[in-house]
């Protein structure tokens, strides 16, 4: 909206100053123009008002003109930065789709698979897998997915210059992805409880980890995709994995 009335008040002045300038040339070009420049000469008259005026609304142009630029410059990073979040989104999206799907293979295989113990896995790329065995049989073979705000914490104190009601939803979406975040922690951490003799139990399912992780991640999807329509004016649906 200031972009708009922006760019309707410098039509204005120009135009003004078009008419401005086409009066200026009819009273030049009139046959009593000749004896006012001699008035102004002789110092009978001085010109300087309608040189302070003109300079004025040439300042004024330049001003509203700048003002301008500067709202479609700010309206092109502001794009920017919600393509990038949006994307940063849609990788989340995949965290939590398989964060949740690692909790729900736990429960679901606790009843024909009772003891059955999960380890963690770093491959040598540097991925981590959760590995679940009952005896021998591999029960549960899942990568442990990366939680990214790298966009986030980048565009954040510019967005909060930009638009206060993309922020406001940007720290809310991003509080609920921190706590995706520290889900995957406590899953890595209860994987290696008996190889770093923690003190509580080293079975996953009896330390209290999937209940933490299903009420953590309850709201998680609610607030990422709030976030995601503001940028896309879309519903978060499709998954990005890289």
């Amino acid at each position: 909206m200031p972009e708009m009335l922006g760019a309707i008040f410098a039509v204005v002045l120009m135009a003004f100053a078009y008419v401005l300038l086409s009066f200026s040339l009819e009273v030049t070009s009139s046959q009593g123009f000749p004896k006012l420049a001699d008035k102004v000469v002789r110092g009978e008259i001085s010109l300087l008002p309608v040189t302070v005026i003109v300079a004025i609304l040439l300042f004024i142009v330049k001003e509203v003109l700048e003002l301008f630029k500067k709202g479609r410059e700010s309206k092109r990073k502001l794009f920017a930065y919600m393509s990038l979040i949006s994307e940063e989104l849609e990788l989340n999206l995949w965290a939590l789709k398989r964060l949740l799907k690692i909790v729900t293979d736990i429960e679901n295989q606790e009843e024909d698979h009772p003891n059955a113990n999960y380890t963690l896995l770093i491959k040598e790329s540097g991925q981590e897998y959760i590995h679940g065995y009952d005896g021998d049989d591999l029960i549960e073979s899942c990568s442990i997915p990366i939680v990214h705000d790298k966009y986030y914490e980048k565009f954040i104190a510019s967005i909060a210059e930009l638009d206060a009601n993309l922020f406001n939803l940007a720290q809310w979406s991003y509080e609920e992805v921190r706590n995706m975040g520290h889900v995957r922690t406590g899953l890595i951490k209860a994987l290696l409880a008996e190889e770093n003799n923690e003190p509580f139990p080293h079975d996953l399912r009896k330390s209290g980890f999937l209940d933490y992780a299903k009420s953590e991640l309850a709201d998680t999807f609610t607030a990422m995709n709030a976030l995601y329509k503001e940028c896309t004016g879309n519903e978060l649906q499709q998954h990005r994995i890289r």
